[in-house]
């Protein structure tokens, strides 16, 4: 089907992490088809869902949030939580007994939330949009189509459940539970908002893109038939990283792990997060990831779903075509 003639279908376009990057939002909206109308980028026959991450890495911050939000506002787009706004909620609330913010003030995390800070300096500018973070859900379950920012991970569904509004946005009362690490509920919202983890073996860690020295890392929890936990690591800057990479190769996958993680619905899921590179495709035919790296050097992507349940690498629409 040829751009054009998705253009005129009806449909959502999930467009991946932004991470303050309004130039390129912008031109991918273009590429899809959006116009501004009375100063909100819309569609005639299509609505925008974001995978989250709106925030963080890029100086644009303020021309993304009220893009999105206004179109949002106008019906015209749709976004779930990322965990870099669950993350910038989590800096700004301090513990109703401790007092310490619920999301440490350590160099590290600041690292990598800095623009976001740098870009709204004034608490007063940034509470309205954290308010606003609040108010996203986890998840978005439309029946035929389904978005996380991370992982569909039914397990963790199970667990947050109780801690939910019913339009899937965490209740008011649940910040100060889900923030407290190693409990059932920090793992939940960690599964689905930054990917399930495996622990590396003992003495291999590598340095992420913040330079910060980690002993976990992500896996693609879409893939079944990984041979070695290389395969299925999310490593950033191999080449940097060539001790741990070497290291992983010799080490086999837990493949009762993949098993227990493998998406089993009926319906497509879409996510972001994973800083993925190269030509965008899907992953499975019921899964696709739309984090091309957008944040650093990479595109924006989108992927234009028009009511296909297998899905297709020709629905794929980039910020650089």
């Amino acid at each position: 089907m040829s751009k054009q003639d998705t253009n005129m279908q009806p449909g959502f376009d999930i467009i991946g992490d932004v991470h303050g990057m309004a130039d390129k939002l912008f031109a991918l909206l273009a590429n899809l088809g959006y116009q501004q109308h009375e100063g909100v980028y819309q569609h005639p026959c299509r609505e925008a869902i974001f995978v989250g991450d709106l925030i963080d890495n890029g100086d644009q911050t303020v021309a993304v949030l009220e893009t999105v939000k206004a179109m949002v506002d106008a019906g015209h787009a749709r976004v779930v939580m990322g965990n870099h706004e669950l993350n910038a909620v989590g800096w700004s609330l301090r513990h109703s007994k401790t007092g310490e913010f619920l999301r440490e003030h350590s160099a590290t995390n600041q690292a990598h939330h800095q623009a976001f800070l740098d870009n709204l300096p004034d608490i007063a500018d940034r509470q309205p949009w954290l308010d606003w973070f609040k108010t996203l859900p986890l998840f978005l379950d439309l029946g035929e189509l389904r978005i996380i920012h991370a992982c569909w991970h039914e397990p963790s569904f199970a667990v947050v459940k109780p801690f939910l509004n019913p339009d899937n946005s965490l209740r008011e009362d649940a910040w100060e539970t889900i923030f407290e690490r190693d409990t059932a509920p920090f793992i939940a919202v960690e599964n689905l908002l930054k990917g399930v983890e495996e622990t590396l073996p003992e003495g291999v860690s590598f340095v992420d893109h913040k330079g910060k020295e980690r002993w976990e890392v992500r896996i693609s929890w879409w893939r079944s038939d990984a041979d070695t936990l290389a395969d299925i690591a999310h490593i950033p800057n191999p080449s940097k990283n060539q001790h741990a990479m070497n290291h992983l190769l010799q080490v086999p996958a837990d493949t009762a792990l993949l098993k227990r993680l493998a998406y089993l619905g009926d319906c497509p899921v879409f996510f972001g997060h994973y800083w993925l590179a190269g030509t965008p495709q899907i992953l499975t035919p019921k899964s696709a990831c739309v984090d091309y790296s957008a944040g650093r050097t990479g595109p924006l992507v989108a992927y234009r779903w028009s009511g296909e349940q297998e899905l297709s690498n020709d629905n794929f629409c980039t910020s650089d075509n």
